[in-house]
């Protein structure tokens, strides 16, 4: 029995309790921090982008870089959302055919409709459409971009000329997966460790009080 004659809780149920609140947390911790840090990294603009993992895809060294538009599970998203290029590096925006009509265009706030450094134009539903664009040693900075359609649902990316300017960690170009699953692995390794040991340390403790409770 987990509690006693008189309602007290039992070692044993503590333990149980601990370990789960163990486990909760440290998910919570790890959902906080990357909150915080989408929040902050190129002035919050990514911090409501759903597959921005708070790191940037080096594609330094690349002549051509492409990026999906209507990439994950409902087509809102560009993959990847962030991506840091040398100049002189041509990106092209491949659509995938999901999530309804999307353009992707230059979302300089402080700049005109007329004075947008990049735009496809009308949003597009079709797979297979391309829109490219080359950005040259003048444009070396971040850019930021989303498709009009579905900018308020986080549909939107940075472009960022030159590595200097990179904000956070960047990871490798085209290991956007393996990255992920990489993380999931040593994350869920470090929640399972860290619960076993405050497990075995009660246990130890309490292995005495225990026995008493059961006999």
């Amino acid at each position: 029995m987990d509690e006693d004659s008189s309602g007290k809780l039992t070692r044993r149920s503590l333990l149980k309790r601990g370990a789960a609140g163990a486990t909760a947390g440290a998910a919570a911790v790890t959902a906080t921090g990357n909150a915080a840090a989408q929040g902050s990294l190129y002035g919050g603009y990514l911090s409501d982008t759903g597959n921005f993992e708070s790191e940037t895809a080096d594609a330094t060294g690349m002549s051509e870089v492409t990026i999906d538009v209507g990439a994950g599970n409902q087509g809102l998203y560009f993959d990847p959302a962030a991506v840091v290029i040398d100049p002189g590096t041509t990106i092209k925006w491949n659509w995938t055919g999901n999530g309804g009509a999307h353009n992707v265009y230059n979302d300089d706030q402080l700049s005109s409709v007329e004075e947008r450094l990049f735009d496809s134009g009308e949003p597009v539903n079709n797979s297979g459409v391309q829109y490219e664009f080359t950005f040259e040693s003048s444009n070396t900075g971040m850019h930021p971009y989303a498709c009009s359609p579905h900018r308020a649902l986080g549909m939107r990316g940075v472009i960022v000329v030159g590595a200097d300017n990179v904000q956070g960690e960047t990871y490798p170009f085209g290991e956007v997966e393996e990255t992920l699953n990489a993380v999931a692995i040593f994350g869920g390794a470090a929640v399972f460790g860290t619960t076993a040991l405050l497990g075995l340390s009660a246990y130890r403790e309490m292995f005495d009080d225990d026995a008493e409770t059961d006999h």
